[in-house]
């Protein structure tokens, strides 16, 4: 500020309560503390200077503005905040720190903070310019977090830009492709839902070089579902990995009636009890059954007494007893 507009300016009490933070300053100073807010009644008087300022630019026809200080914005043009080229007067206090600068040499940069020379309008316009900016970016931060949302919550992640597929070399569309979620490599649906169709192996591998990132089943469900083709093709591969795994040596399917988990077993430590995720029971491997409550000792001698009468009981007797003899299992 000029020391013209700033002495005819004087603070009603020793101190001075900010709007926005409610901070009490000294009366000296022109802005916040806190929050660099300027003083109430130096907003007042930036307002009315800049309205006698719109009054007399409206008297007179206006200039053409560089094209260097505009952005466009959904078509919409608007003024960019430019820093300020106005040159201080010898003596002039500091709109940010209030800091007196006393020099000859008119220099533009306050010793006190290393702010530059600004009028009380410019100030209050490039606060008006900062609060546009923060509320664009937080009008982007939500857009952004919820496309986040949305991709967490969608079967795969769509393409933002073209591609061509590696496989038919045809060029995909924005949101036409597949992106896998592990490695983000694209691809075209129509090339993951063959690969779908014509796989012997179990697990379908990212067809891009030097990638062996698993595609997951949710990925596949669906891009088959956004194909419009029936679940049973996904559903082929869960029975093709049920048969590799059970032809492999040291593996074990869930006895629970209609459970598909099945894990490799390794030299099992402790209790040898296994959680299985699939039906939420937890499985004696050494008496390869279900018998929660109960150690392996009670199970087995429950087991014998069932068998007397039971024959679904006498038929897990007589299985267990036959791993029993294979080492398959254990005798307490």
């Amino acid at each position: 500020t000029t020391n013209d507009s700033s002495s005819s300016i004087k603070p009603v009490s020793a101190y001075w309560e900010c709007m926005d933070c409610h901070t009490y300053n000294p009366s000296a100073r022109k802005s916040c503390k806190t929050c660099r807010r300027l003083r109430q009644d130096l907003l007042d008087q930036c307002l009315k200077e800049s309205k006698a300022q719109q009054s007399e630019q409206t008297n007179v026809e206006p200039k053409l503005k560089s094209s260097s200080n505009q952005i466009t914005t959904n078509n919409n043009e608007s003024t960019c905040f430019t820093t300020t080229t106005t040159k201080p007067p010898p003596n002039w206090y500091c709109v940010i720190c209030s800091h007196h600068n006393c020099n000859n040499d008119s220099a533009t940069i306050c010793a006190g903070c290393g702010s530059i020379f600004m009028t009380n309008i410019e100030y209050l316009n490039f606060v008006h310019e900062q609060e546009k900016q923060l509320l664009r970016y937080q009008e982007d931060s939500k857009a952004f977090r919820e496309d986040l949302r949305e991709q967490a919550h969608a079967a795969y992640y769509k393409n933002n830009d073209e591609f061509e597929c590696i496989i038919c070399y045809e060029l995909i569309g924005k949101n036409k492709g597949v992106l896998f979620h592990h490695c983000l490599h694209p691809m075209c649906k129509r090339c993951v839902l063959q690969m779908i169709e014509t796989s012997t192996e179990p697990l379908l591998k990212c067809p891009h070089d030097d990638c062996t990132t698993i595609i997951g089943e949710r990925e596949l469900r669906g891009i088959v579902k956004d194909m419009k083709r029936d679940q049973k093709l996904v559903d082929k591969l869960n029975e093709i990995g049920v048969r590799w795994a059970e032809s492999r040596h040291k593996t074990f399917h869930c006895i629970t009636p209609d459970c598909k988990q099945w894990w490799f077993i390794e030299q099992v430590q402790g209790n040898n009890i296994v959680y299985c995720d699939g039906c939420k029971h937890w499985i004696c491997m050494t008496c390869v059954a279900v018998h929660e409550g109960q150690n392996c000792l009670e199970y087995q001698e429950d087991l014998k007494i069932r068998a007397m009468n039971d024959i679904t009981a006498r038929k897990d007797q007589e299985h267990l007893e036959e791993m029993i003899k294979r080492k398959e299992a254990m005798h307490w």
